[in-house]
């Protein structure tokens, strides 16, 4: 009776423990909750979440593009399972595929990639330097020629129709005349030398400085196109050789699939020492395929500066393209 028992009771307390596995077995996962994209600088919130959901401590790591590591990420802990980082994204951070791995004790590791892109940084125009040269003419009027260094501060974006106000201040602060300008297009990381005159129907007043203020009405991903320019050449003037007569040089179309309608250009005038004298603007209207070239004479805008101090010029040129 007692040996037929035992053979009886293993097969039942085998079953028992086949029933008892599934309910006491929980299966331990990590989950991560991340954006796709990460941007360069920017702060990112990233959550793990270890299941069963318990006190638990996690770390996070990320491993960029280039191998270098995201540093001073601290591990963290969460009550129900949930641990929570916020940090700022390195700023040189190599663009491309980042690895995330979040690791969390007792519960496993996850891991996931992120697509890591360059913030993009507003177009803003910065006013690098001014100058001008006045000249009174016997007859009893006077022109100011005044010359601009503008750059587009931003990396990645353009900034397109960018008023430009010019502000001629006296001595005592007030405003003896205005000259105002609109350019089709600074393109994103680029200098722009903005050059032109302004005539007053008396002598020019006294001048002390240039104030400029400058407004983009539209912006737009660096994609605007610079023509060419080369060979430039300071010409002095038929009327009178002892002032500027022309900025002289070439534009020429490096696009390889594009034609370059027309160029709007602009020239700045400096000394030997690099001061700015004044300015002037013109156009090339050639109509130029790719790789072709074309002389350009910027006369107006030089009248007052005089041709013995002057000593190099720096010409910008935004052009309009089309296709073929």
């Amino acid at each position: 009776m007692t040996h037929r028992r035992r053979h009886l009771l293993l097969p039942i307390a085998a079953a028992a423990l086949l029933v008892a596995a599934p309910a006491t077995a929980r299966p331990s996962s990590v989950g991560l909750t991340m954006p796709r994209r990460l941007a360069q600088g920017d702060l990112v919130n990233i959550t793990a979440v270890a299941r069963p959901a318990r006190p638990t401590a996690c770390t996070l790591a990320i491993r960029y593009a280039d191998g270098q590591m995201q540093p001073n990420i601290p591990a963290a802990g969460g009550s129900k399972g949930r641990v929570k980082w916020r940090f700022r994204i390195m700023g040189n951070a190599a663009p491309g595929r980042a690895t995330v791995t979040a690791s969390c004790r007792g519960a496993g590791v996850a891991q996931r990639t992120a697509l890591v892109v360059g913030s993009v940084i507003p177009a803003r125009i910065v006013v690098e330097k001014t100058g001008f040269s006045i000249r009174n003419y016997p007859w009893g009027n006077g022109v100011a020629s005044y010359g601009v260094i503008l750059k587009n501060a931003s990396p990645s974006e353009d900034a397109l129709n960018v008023y430009t106000l010019v502000n001629f201040v006296g001595p005592d602060n007030h405003l003896v005349g205005s000259a105002g300008t609109t350019l089709q297009g600074i393109p994103a990381g680029q200098q722009f030398a903005l050059g032109g005159d302004l005539t007053f129907p008396a002598s020019v007043p006294q001048i002390a400085r240039l104030e400029v203020v400058v407004q983009i009405q539209k912006r737009q991903p660096r994609t605007l196109k610079l023509p060419t320019i080369t060979n430039l050449y300071i010409e002095p003037s038929i009327l009178d050789p002892s002032y500027v007569g022309a900025v002289d040089g070439e534009v020429a179309n490096d696009e390889p699939r594009l034609i370059l309608q027309n160029t709007q250009l602009s020239a700045v005038v400096f000394d030997g020492g690099g001061n700015i004298l004044g300015g002037g603007t013109g156009f090339s209207l050639g109509s130029l395929p790719p790789s072709a070239r074309e002389f350009f004479k910027i006369q107006g805008g030089f009248s007052a500066v005089p041709m013995s101090r002057a000593s190099s010029a720096m010409v910008s040129a935004i052009g309009n393209y089309q296709s073929p």
